[in-house]
């Protein structure tokens, strides 16, 4: 009597489910290439997209063209750097509280910022866009960005709020990075946000900001509403 093998692409798919569960690949982390993993799995790379359009149905990778593909992470969750003791905050809550601070300090930024701090901004927008198509650097350079323009607007008060969610900026920004096509519009986001800042359009830095951090809240919520 015959067993029913699995298909090559069933195999395929089963072997990459096992890398992502054995953390072989780390969330957040860049895959190999399709055709480096068609090599190292010796399949066609045809078998390789369909698995990897499958992993981005289900929305465990996100593939972005020109970038690479991306090992996500699960949205409904952030943990702190203290996640051992249980502690956690949900990344949606910290989006939300990010979007009440931080256009308002792109705001005052654009209005005082000097030539010196403008010129740092428009370089870490430069940096973060050629890192985020080579590693994961970014995030690092990511949150360098957002907190020279805090430094900038010299508000203690929004500071404050700010400083209370730093050892949960990391992973956040590690999680919202890979949401699909997000490192893409952040990319995009940050040099329209230097440059308004630079131009001291203080309106239209708040603004920016406002849309940047809505880019990555409404994804999110659409994935809550699914899961009602």
């Amino acid at each position: 009597m015959e067993t029913n093998k699995p298909s090559v692409y069933q195999q395929t798919l089963d072997k990459l489910n096992e890398n992502i569960v054995d953390e072989i690949w780390k969330p957040g982390q860049r895959l190999p290439t399709m055709k480096q993993l068609a090599k190292e799995m010796d399949v066609s790379l045809t078998i390789i997209r369909e698995a990897m359009r499958t992993l981005e149905n289900q929305g465990i990778v996100s593939i972005e063209h020109g970038r690479g593909i991306y090992l996500r992470n699960d949205p409904n969750a952030v943990y702190s750097s203290e996640a051992r003791k249980k502690e956690k905050l949900s990344l949606l809550s910290i989006l939300n509280a990010r979007l009440l601070v931080e256009p308002e300090q792109a705001f005052y930024c654009a209005k005082q910022a000097d030539s010196s701090l403008c010129k740092r901004l428009r370089e870490l927008a430069y940096q973060l866009d050629q890192e985020m198509q080579v590693n994961d650097l970014f995030l690092t350079t990511d949150l360098k960005f957002h907190q020279t323009i805090a430094e900038g607007a010299a508000q203690p008060s929004l500071m404050v709020m700010t400083n209370s969610l730093e050892k949960y900026q990391l992973e956040s920004r590690r999680m919202t990075n890979t949401l699909p096509q997000m490192r893409t519009k952040a990319a995009l986001y940050h040099q329209l946000i230097a440059a308004a800042i630079t131009t001291h359009n203080a309106e239209e830095a708040k603004q920016l900001m406002t849309m940047h951090i809505q880019s990555m809240i409404e994804p999110l919520e659409e994935v809550s509403k699914d899961n009602i």
